[in-house]
């Protein structure tokens, strides 16, 4: 696996600092930077857009939403293995309360700047306690594009997919209060790490652990 290509997705409007510690030197891993969404176009469309920037064959890691981007970059250039981070395969792994209504319109009547300003709320959803973890999502928040933020938001209540097109692994926290807990996963089989207690934001409350088990499952 050392090597394939390696690119990073980050989450909904998340630039590359959630990265940060996870050591991957060794591999030298390429952050996907964001490209902005065109007027009206899905997840699939701008998938195919990104996929562009990648080589074939590689190894994708996805956070959130990324990760989900990753799975339909598949569907249009092979992929060797994705790996997911709190993320979904499969539409029916977003909770009901993402599919039941349109988060994104919701999101629009809120003041741009309650949206974009990290709060106690904020702090529970994401499962973080400690105060460097929250300084940082105060500045991923601040720095979040808001156009790509609704739109994302939008794609996610939207995602209809049915099929993966390559290997996946799949970490993802059992007490992650934005995606569902690993019990609550429909297709558990493809849920290979389960991370104790470990919240949406895990990849830096649990940056060891997951370093451990990406870079084992880079090595197969």
């Amino acid at each position: 696996m050392k090597n394939r290509k390696i690119y990073l997705l980050s989450g909904l409007g998340v630039d590359g600092r959630v990265f940060d510690n996870i050591d991957l030197k060794e591999y030298q891993p390429q952050l996907v930077e964001w490209i902005p969404p065109r007027n009206y176009e899905d997840i699939s469309d701008y998938a195919q857009r990104l996929s562009a920037r990648i080589e074939p064959n590689s190894i994708l890691i996805g956070l959130s939403f990324g990760g989900m981007v990753a799975i339909e970059m598949a569907k249009y250039i092979p992929i060797n293995k994705i790996i997911l981070i709190s993320s979904a395969s499969y539409f029916r792994q977003i909770p009901w309360f993402f599919r039941l209504w349109d988060w994104s319109k919701i999101i629009k009547i809120l003041p741009k700047n309650f949206i974009l300003k990290a709060n106690p709320v904020t702090f529970w959803l994401f499962g973080i306690t400690r105060q460097h973890e929250k300084i940082l999502l105060r500045q991923i928040l601040a720095d979040t594009d808001y156009h790509f933020l609704i739109w994302a938001v939008r794609q996610i209540t939207q995602w209809k997919n049915t099929e993966v097109n390559t290997e996946v692994v799949h970490l993802h926290g059992t007490k992650d209060r934005l995606l569902l807990k690993p019990t609550e996963i429909s297709s558990i089989d493809m849920l290979k790490y389960g991370i104790e207690n470990g919240g949406h934001f895990m990849i830096i409350t649990h940056s060891e652990e997951i370093t451990s088990i990406i870079k084992k499952e880079l090595n197969r």
